[in-house]
C-alpha cells in the first residue's frame, strides 16, 4: 500500500520531471489511454521496493468492459471519486471445458501482452472456463484494496474517478482476458496523452492531498 506521503511525493516528481534517491523515473513517462477505460500515468519506481507507481484517471463513458487478471500484484487508492470492484472465480474441468454452475457463464481465456508500443491478444492456446461473479464492491475516495497478479476481476468507475496504483515487479509474461467473442489478435498502438492533459491529471491529483 502506498501512504499519503509517498503518494503526493511521486506526484510531485513527476509533475516537475526531477528524481531522487527516493524515486527513479519509469522506463516510459507517457501518459496513455489504457483500453481498459482509463488514462494511465507512469509516477515513479520506489528505489527501496523496486514498486512502480502509477496514476489511473478514468474517463467520462468509457468503463472496463473485459474481465482480466494482471502480470503483477498491485494496491490501489481511490484519490477521489468511486471504483467498482467486481471480482470472479473461474473455474476450469479437466480436458479444457468447463461444466456450467449456477449463476455462472463459459468465457474463452486468452493471453494480453505488451508488444511494440501497444499491445495485443493471443488466442492460440484459449481455453474455456467457467465463470462465477461475485458481489461488486465499492471503493470510495481515501479507501483501498489490493490484488494478487492471478485474480480475475473487472472495474468501472465514476467519471474523473482516480487511483493511486502501486504494483510489483512482473510475475509471468502474460495477463489473461475473459471473452465471450473474438479479440482481434493484430497489434494495437497506444494511444498517447499530450504532456498538456498529462500535466493538468497530476496538478488535479496533487489537489486531492490538500
Amino acid at each position: 500500500m502506498v501512504c499519503r506521503e509517498v503518494g503526493r511525493a511521486a506526484l510531485l516528481a513527476a509533475l516537475n520531471d526531477s528524481y531522487d534517491a527516493t524515486f527513479r523515473a519509469p522506463a516510459m513517462r507517457q501518459a496513455v489511454a489504457h483500453p481498459n477505460g482509463f488514462v494511465k500515468l507512469p509516477l515513479g519506481v520506489v528505489t527501496h521496493s523496486e514498486g512502480r507507481l502509477f496514476l489511473h484517471v478514468w474517463l467520462t463513458g468509457i468503463e472496463d468492459t473485459q474481465a482480466h487478471d494482471h502480470r503483477w500484484d498491485f494496491s490501489s487508492t481511490v484519490l477521489r471519486g468511486a471504483l467498482y470492484n467486481t471480482v470472479l472465480d473461474v473455474a476450469q474441468a479437466d480436458g479444457g471445458q468447463a461444466a456450467a454452475a449456477p449463476q455462472s457463464s463459459i468465457h474463452r481465456v486468452v493471453r494480453y501482452q505488451p508488444h511494440e508500443g501497444g499491445f495485443r491478444f493471443d488466442a492460440r492456446n484459449e481455453g474455456r472456463v467457467d465463470v462465477a461473479v461475485r458481489p461488486t464492491r465499492v471503493v470510495t475516495a481515501g479507501e483501498r484494496y489490493g490484488m494478487s497478479a492471478f485474480t480475475f476481476h473487472q472495474a468501472r468507475a465514476v467519471p474523473g474517478t482516480m487511483t493511486l496504483v502501486a504494483r510489483g515487479a512482473p510475475l509471468k509474461r502474460y495477463a489473461r482476458v475473459l471473452t465471450q467473442g473474438d479479440v482481434p489478435e493484430e497489434r494495437q498502438r497506444w494511444r498517447h496523452v499530450s504532456q498538456a492533459e498529462r500535466l493538468g491529471y497530476l496538478r488535479d491529483a496533487l489537489d486531492c492531498f490538500a
